[in-house]
């Protein structure tokens, strides 16, 4: 038991220092990226002189308190179910690939549930100019779950993919499921997995953008299928990638510290200390 509260307790310490430190900066590549999804076909320049315009250099941050509560909520529980959750799979099903994605899965059904009015309100505030733009009139249950269906289905693809390719790259790069990463192969593993992440989820952020920002009468009830359709047919593969480039710098940032924590954690109380990885 002792070794399960040390745990959570350093996974909340590690989970809010990985927020304080990324978030200046992830936040400001999320506020540009999610505009120039919202307004298909703009450039960076373009993005940038936008909300600058209208907002100052103060609109970089706009959508910030939403993000911040959406981020450090996600600590409580996110570190905890990415260790313990194989562990008790590896109890009963022995091929770890399998047990990362249903892990992924787990995650992302659960986490969907909780942050969707988090995204929900931060897309709105930073796809929108108004100067008197206020919260309070969007949170009815009806407008703070808005997209929920796209989160959910972003969210079950990015921890599943993660997981997977995280968890296949790690352990491809030890000799030993015990030993720690390298700084080097912690570079690779993050590099690699940031790619992968973004090529498969992409696409699924920028149709979820489209449905939760301010004035998304033309996708609000659209299928998944059916936004796909719309922005590939207008603007193809590099609209469903609007804003990819920003993404994957802050996923970069993320993932140079998630991937060694997470090789910590499995190390320490996870996977990895007790069975050898197949």
């Amino acid at each position: 038991m002792g070794d399960y509260v040390k745990a959570l307790i350093e996974t909340q310490v590690i989970g809010a220092f990985r927020v304080a430190l990324t978030m200046p900066l992830e936040h400001v590549l999320d506020r540009i990226k999610t505009y120039k999804q919202s307004k298909q076909g703009i450039t960076y320049v373009q993005s940038y002189m936008d909300i600058k315009g209208a907002r100052g250099m103060i609109g970089l941050y706009d959508g910030f308190s939403p993000s911040f509560l959406r981020n450090m909520v996600k600590q409580y529980y996110r570190w905890p179910m990415m260790i313990f959750i194989p562990q008790i799979l590896n109890e009963h099903i022995h091929n770890q690939s399998i047990n990362k994605i249903i892990t992924g899965a787990s995650i992302g059904l659960f986490e969907s549930c909780i942050i969707t009015p988090f995204e929900r309100l931060k897309t709105l505030k930073m796809t929108s100019m108004s100067t008197g733009f206020g919260y309070f009139k969007y949170i009815t249950f009806e407008s703070i779950y808005v997209g929920f269906r796209i989160q959910t289905t972003r969210q079950v693809v990015s921890w599943t993919n993660y997981l997977y390719w995280d968890h296949k790259v790690r352990y491809a790069l030890k000799a030993d499921p015990g030993q720690p990463l390298s700084l080097v192969n912690s570079l690779i593993a993050s590099s690699l997995s940031s790619i992968l992440n973004i090529l498969a989820v992409h696409p699924f952020d920028t149709i979820k953008t489209l449905v939760q920002m301010e004035g998304n009468q033309n996708f609000k009830n659209l299928s998944l299928f059916e936004g796909f359709k719309i922005v590939y047919k207008n603007y193809g593969i590099s609209g469903l990638y609007a804003g990819w480039q920003a993404r994957i710098i802050a996923y970069f940032c993320q993932a140079l510290l998630t991937t060694p924590t997470i090789d910590y954690l499995e190390r320490n109380y996870g996977i990895s200390k007790s069975k050898k990885q197949q």
